[in-house]
């Protein structure tokens, strides 16, 4: 008798040991949810066991799981863009004293994705993220002139022209039009003559006489005018000044160097009429395309005197955000 009511006893408390499944559910765990951890290692299914954790089980249900990291996916949860902090995480390169450099990195509307891999390989060699963004996306980070490739002409006016993208020495817009001898010299892109046309008139109202010194020029005139230079300087130095052939931006027939009477380009800064074309002239879809604090990143000594047409709604947008076109068409317009 005492041996079947053991027996009894027995069967009695296997029958009230619930499954893991049902467990789970009465965690909290959807049937859906409790199905997917029976199928995980024993550890991890004691680990969901002993609480609710929906967010252990977002990362241990993603595809780039890796169950040795899983305390420091939830160490970082939240503190950066999961996608982003799960790959630095599997890298093994995700620390905390290292944290805000990444947030600043992956928050920055100057952030490529297709260039992560030269960010992550730069971030620790300079100052700043935005050290890193600007070098990276201005191809600072290799030699100047190293792996020229053609501009893309289908971009219209918004074409970049400098150190690493040149124009074919065949290059001439099709719709080139005189500048008035009375405003200058020269020839430009007839939208972009309009434009200058326009803010001489309004700078003219104001007392200032902003005249065309130097607009279009082909691919043999800069060649000559460069193998000029050479003759006083070392190459070196004159890549700080002037563009070799095919990568001035003059080629495009986008961009005029202007200065009033009595000043050459050189003093052309010391003029108020510097200062106010600086301040004004992306309302007429220009930009000072080599500004004097930005030499490390266009390669080039600062050109208060050159703008380049971009058109209003672009100028503006570059002057609002405080960077070079170099930057601009990488960020916003190139995108690789």
């Amino acid at each position: 008798m005492r041996i079947v009511l053991i027996l009894l006893l027995c069967l009695s408390l296997c029958g009230c040991q619930k499954s893991t499944a049902d467990q789970l559910k009465d965690l909290g765990y959807s049937e859906e949810d409790a199905a997917y951890i029976e199928t995980l290692s024993e550890a991890l299914q004691e680990r969901f066991l002993q609480e609710f954790d929906d967010r252990a089980l977002y990362y241990v249900m993603r595809e780039d799981f890796r169950e040795e990291k899983l305390e420091d996916y939830l160490r970082y949860d939240g503190k950066l863009d999961p996608d982003k902090m799960v790959e630095l995480v599997n890298k093994g390169i995700l620390n905390d004293a290292d944290l805000p450099l990444y947030k600043e990195l992956y928050e920055s509307e100057f952030y490529i994705p297709a260039r992560e891999e030269l960010y992550l390989k730069y971030l620790k060699e300079y100052d700043t993220v935005r050290d890193v963004l600007e070098t990276v996306n201005t191809n600072r980070y290799r030699e100047l002139y190293e792996g020229v490739e053609v501009t893309d002409l289908s971009k219209g006016n918004l074409i970049l022209v400098n150190k690493y993208y040149q124009l074919p020495s065949d290059y001439e817009p099709d719709d080139l039009v005189d500048v008035d001898p009375a405003l200058g010299r020269g020839k430009l892109r007839k939208e972009v003559y309009e434009a200058y046309e326009r803010l001489y008139a309004d700078a003219k109202d104001l007392g200032y006489d902003l005249k065309v010194l130097s607009a279009y020029r082909s691919y043999n005139t800069q060649y000559v005018i460069y193998n000029r230079y050479l003759e006083t300087d070392p190459k070196e130095v004159v890549d700080t000044y002037s563009a070799r052939p095919g990568h001035s931006e003059h080629q495009s027939g986008l961009c005029l160097d202007v200065s009033e009477p009595g000043y050459s380009l050189d003093d052309f800064y010391l003029t108020e009429a510097s200062v106010w074309l600086k301040e004004n002239c992306h309302k007429y879809g220009f930009i000072i395309r080599y500004p004097e604090d930005k030499t490390e990143i266009t390669g080039y000594q600062g050109e208060p005197w050159q703008i380049r047409y971009l058109g209003i709604e672009t100028a503006n947008d570059v002057v609002q955000k405080g960077i070079t076109y170099d930057e601009y068409y990488a960020c916003f317009i190139d995108k690789r």
